[in-house]
Formats: structure tokens, sequence, C-alpha cells
């Protein structure tokens, strides 16, 4: 049953909708409010709440798993970042739950048992796996927040300015969401998961609209040069000035340096700031830009990034390197990964890893939705899978992945409407797409197509076509007899493409000669052959055998008429014996030599094509600092790795 009292301070009536409140802020005058049975105690005013990006406020409603919620209280805290939102939620059903709001991304959890012993906050670290609620999760990041206000019920004591130490955690390849709250002993474990903004049904919004506020540009002056500044989001954390390099930082109403102008070489960006492309059937504005490079063997290899915000979508990256493009998007729930191994799965693809290094940021300005300075450095190990890019950054208490899809440079151009030519791409691109695996899988199909026809017109041969016997006929060599063996006629009705005389013979420990004449009885005309037949077997620490019984001669292009054999057999001097011999004659027989003559003939072209694509990759993957397979270039011969590159765990 809901509670109502009035506030002690000024007297304003505070209702407490659910029974499990017993902490609350008086939204007339900030005053903080502890229940104590039907009485209020007023513990002094609660810090303002600083303004932000949310849509959510109290009194926003909206469902999960078919359950109405409504939204009666909220703590903001402040990391390292920024600040996000912890949004308390009361169910129909008299749940309570908290939704998280940070950076467009929204998470909601319960409190659960952990059922296992939890790690200590200093031991525990990113990447390591961890069981709670019975479920896989691995960290992601670790976090030593600070509580800076609230509004509304809450369901334990609160107070501006206390510490808040948070480790989040992902379910891998999933929607998984589950934190550790290292504020209160035993800590807290809530278990949830990560979901769409539009999956809640939300209602009763801030402003009435389902989205982040409108994105309209709020202008600023910088502090050390007085230059104007714009704003377009209130996540917007950072801010480097365009006229004097300054990186400020951007807290609620007001600018504050950040980070001294480093010397640097001015840049002017490919893409100038407040360009507005569109992908994705919208429109996004790029408002930062920075300059990365990793150095290898003393040589640096930079590359650019634009920030591009959209009011409604959020913040998204646009990478350019060597004149290659990709379209970068975070990835809430981390692949499955190890330190080490050669490859990344995501969402069951297989991205095989590519390269590793220390990426520095050397150079600043616009807009970011994190505390951007020159010279910070992560630790980023990149996975391809061409078109997309997993990347893998680290640094600290803290992983981030993201996922690049190849953009060609001439649908950047056309996205942005340039006036000028963006730099041709050079070299290959970790995750460009082979240009020849498309034409090789229409070279492979049109191979299958031809050998399937191949094979057709082989089997239409062999089983109906060809292969008539036009002769069967048992004969026998007599030692005595020293005249030849002359056959029955057979009839050719037509030309044939070739004839097949078959011996079958009774041979045993023996060889015979056989001489030959087919003559076609019209004309007269002869055609000679010879064959020998051996078979020899017996038994010497085991049985053998050598040679054989039968034997095929070939005649061909025969014209039609009446023909018949005349065999003059040769007989061995050691043993004389009389041998039977079955005679077959098969016309237009089908010659599979051909038929696989015809097959390697058509698997030129595919095999061909297949070695364009494999030198297209051998291409990309020599500048990489891993081999092809994911294995490092240091890979010992025992299959051992020879180190991973990461550096951050």
């Amino acid at each position: 049953m809901p509670f109502s009292a009035n506030c002690p301070a000024c007297g304003a009536p505070v209702v407490f909708k659910s029974s499990a409140s017993f902490h609350g802020v008086c939204e007339f005058c900030r005053s903080t409010l502890v229940r104590h049975g039907g009485a209020l105690e007023n513990l002094g005013r609660m810090a303002d709440l600083l303004e932000d990006a949310s849509p959510i406020r109290l009194g926003s409603e909206g469902r999960y798993q078919g359950v109405h919620f409504a939204v009666i209280g909220r703590i903001q805290l402040r990391y390292a970042a920024g600040v996000w939102n912890e949004w308390h939620l009361l169910f129909d059903d008299m749940r309570g739950g908290w939704l998280s709001d940070a950076n467009g991304e929204y998470t909601i959890s319960f409190l659960t048992a952990p059922k296992a012993e939890l790690p200590a906050f200093a031991g525990i670290m990113p990447n390591d796996a961890v069981s709670l609620a019975g479920r896989e999760f691995v960290v992601g990041n670790r976090e030593e927040a600070m509580c800076i206000a609230g509004e509304g019920e809450l369901p334990f004591a609160f107070g501006a300015g206390y510490a808040a130490p948070l480790v989040d955690l992902r379910e891998i390849e999933g929607s998984g969401f589950a934190s550790i709250d290292y504020s209160e002993t035993p800590p807290l474990v809530f278990v949830g998961e990560s979901l769409p903004f539009a999956s809640f049904g939300f209602a009763n919004l801030r402003g009435g609209a389902a989205a982040k506020a409108a994105g309209v540009v709020k202008a600023l002056n910088c502090p050390r040069c007085g230059s104007a500044v714009g704003i377009h989001d209130k996540a917007v954390q950072s801010v480097a000035c365009p006229s004097c390099l300054t990186v400020l930082e951007h807290d609620n109403a007001s600018l504050k340096v950040l980070q001294k102008a480093a010397a640097a070489t001015r840049i002017e960006p490919l893409i100038p700031l407040g360009s507005v492309g569109r992908f994705l059937n919208q429109d996004w504005t790029v408002i930062g830009f920075q300059e990365r490079a990793v150095t290898v063997d003393g040589k640096n290899y930079p590359w650019q990034e634009f920030l591009l915000h959209h009011p409604q979508e959020g913040f998204r990256w646009l990478v350019e390197s060597t004149g290659h493009w990709s379209w970068v998007s975070p990835v809430a729930n981390p692949p499955r990964y190890q330190v080490g191994q050669a490859a990344a799965i995501y969402k069951g693809e297989e991205f095989r890893r590519f390269s590793t290094g220390s990426a520095v940021t050397r150079y600043v300005i616009g807009e970011f939705n994190w505390k951007v300075k020159v010279g910070e450095t992560w630790e980023l190990i990149d996975f391809v899978a061409p078109p997309q890019m997993l990347s893998r950054e680290a640094r600290q208490a803290e992983i981030a992945w993201s996922l690049g899809d190849y953009l060609p440079a001439e649908e950047v151009a056309a996205a942005f409407k340039l006036d000028h030519a963006l730099p041709v791409p050079t070299g290959i691109a970790m995750n460009q797409p082979n240009p020849r695996a498309e034409p090789h899988r229409r070279v492979c199909g049109q191979f299958w197509k031809f050998a399937a026809l191949v094979l057709l017109a082989q089997a239409l041969w062999v089983f109906i076509l060809g292969g008539r016997t036009v002769l069967d006929q048992r004969l026998f060599f007599a030692v005595d007899n020293e005249e030849p063996v002359t056959t029955q006629t057979f009839q050719l009705e037509r030309d044939a493409r070739n004839l097949v005389l078959r011996h079958d013979t009774d041979l045993d420990n023996n060889w015979l000669g056989l001489n030959l004449t087919l003559v076609e009885k019209g004309s007269g005309r002869a055609w000679l052959s010879q064959a020998e037949l051996a078979y020899w077997h017996g038994y010497d620490d085991g049985a053998w055998s050598e040679g054989d019984r039968s034997r095929e001669l070939v005649f061909r292009d025969l014209p039609a008429g009446t023909y018949y054999f005349v065999i003059d057999p040769e007989f061995s001097a050691e043993k004389r014996i009389g041998v039977t011999d079955r005679v077959r004659v098969t016309r237009d027989q089908a010659a599979w030599s051909n038929f696989f003559f015809v097959l390697i003939f058509l698997a030129l072209l595919p095999m061909f094509s297949r070695y364009r694509v494999a030198s297209f990759e051998a291409e990309r993957w020599k500048d990489a600092d891993f081999l092809s397979s994911g294995a490092d270039f240091g890979t010992g011969d025992d299959g051992s790795d020879g180190g991973d590159g990461g550096g951050d765990d």
C-alpha cells in the first residue's frame, strides 16, 4: 500500500508508492527523507541533479517480459568517463528493479543471490570469468564511481558523495548483463539483460518523446581563447576547441579545461566537423575528430576517427585508414575470446586475430562522449572476418569492443555530398572484402553447372546410348590346333566410334599370346592387333598373385558393316595347355578417361580463380602481426603461442 506523509521541511505531501522504499527526496525542496514508521525524518538537502540526455523521468512507464512498471526513483553516479543514471522501478507485481541508462544503452537488472563466493573488488580484473546465479559472465569494466545526486523513492539509505565501487559484467554472445555493488558488505549482485530502448514500450517520457533530447546545438565559449564551442548532445563529456586545440570538460552548463593544448601540427579532417552524412536511412552529424596511431619497429601507422551523432540513435564512428573506411558501432556484449587465442567468436562467426598494438591519441578536435585526452593509450587487438572487423580496446580496468563494417570510399563521399575527393585507397585494408571472391563464386557456380551437364551426358552415354554388346562367344584355344580360330560374325548397322574387345580367360600360372585380325567381311578390310595375357599366383609367406586373366583391346572409328575376328593363339613353351576364352565385343563403349579430361579442363578456370583469391588474402595478411590462420608469427614449431600482444590482462 502507498504511504503518504508531509515533508518536515516544506510541508509538501510525499508519497511512497512501494512498501520497500524507506528513503526518498522531496520533489519540492530537495530534502532527503527517511521513513520511521508513520513519520519522516529530514536528513538535509539533496544535491541537485546534473542535466543529462536521458529521455526517462520519474513517472515514466514501460513493460518488461509482459509486466508493467513505473519509474519511482533515481540515483545519478559519476565515473571517470562521465555520468549515468540508475532508475528505480516498481512493477505491478510489487517487484523492484533497476534500469541503467548510460550513453544510449539500457540495461535492466534485479537484486539476485550470487550462489557463489564473489571475488574481492581489488582482485577482479577485466576479462575475468565470473559465475553469478548459475550463469557465466565476463568482467567488462571496474569503476570507482561516486553517487552525486538522487530523487524519488529508493530502497536503501542514500546520500550524495558516497563511493560506489562497481563491476559491470556481460554474458558472452548474449544480452545478459550483471553488476556487483561493492559499496555494501556483502556485495550486492544485480542480474538482468541489455535491451534496445524500443523494447520497453516506454510512455510518459521526458518531453513526451521516446528518444533522446532533441539534439539542438548549445553554444558555449572556450575558457582559454573565447571561441564559440557547440555541444550537440547532453551526453557529450569533453570538447576539443577547434581554434586553440584545448581539451575542455563539459560540466553541465559550462566548460572547464581538461587538458591544455598540446603542441601539434594542425590536421584538417577529411570530413569537416558539422558535416551531415546519410547512413542507414538516417542523417548523422560529424561532431568529433581524432587521429590515433600505433608504432611498429619505429614507424607510425596513423588513422582518423570521426565521431558521428544522431539525436535518437546516439553515437557511431567513421574510421579512415590509408583511404579505406569503416562504419564502427559499439558492441555491448563481448564475443567469445580468451587472451592469447587466435580468434574471437561473435554471433557464431569466427574473427581471426590480425594485429595488436598500443593505440595513442595524437590529435583531437570537436565533441566526445567521454573525457578524451591527447596522449591517452589503449591496448588494441583487431580481429577480421571481411567485410567486418572486431576491435578490442583495453586500458586499466576497462575493456571495450566495437564492430566495424567496411565502407567503400565512394559511398562515404556520396553520403556527405563532399565537394572534394577523398584519398584514393592504397594497399589492402584488414577488413576489405576480397574483390575476387564474388567472381570466384560465379566461376565456381558455372563450373558446377557445366560439370553437371558433362556428368549427365556421360550417364546418358553409359546407360542409354552407348555400350551395346554385339558379340559374346566362348572360344577354346587347343595346343594341337595350328589353325587360327574365327569368331562368329557381328553387324555394325552404323559407324562405330569405338569397338572394345574383351578377353576373359581361365589362365592359371601361365601366359597366352594372341594375334588378332578384325575383318570387315564385305570389303575384306582388316585391322591388326596383338595382346598378351599372363596370370601367376602362389603362396610364399602369404598368398600372392601377379598379372591378369583379362584384357581389353580397342578399335576406333569403324565403318558400318559385317565383322568377325581371326585369332591366332601363341602358347607358353613351358606349360602348353589349352585355354578357354570368353570373347565379348561392345560398340561405342563410354570412355571415362574423356569424362575426366573434360572435368579437369573445366576445373582449370576455378582453380585459377581460387589462386587469385588466395593471392589477395596473402597480400592482406603479409602486413598483419599474425598469420592468416590467426597464429602469431612467433609461434614455435611445437605450435606454442609466441605470446599475446594485448598486454592488458
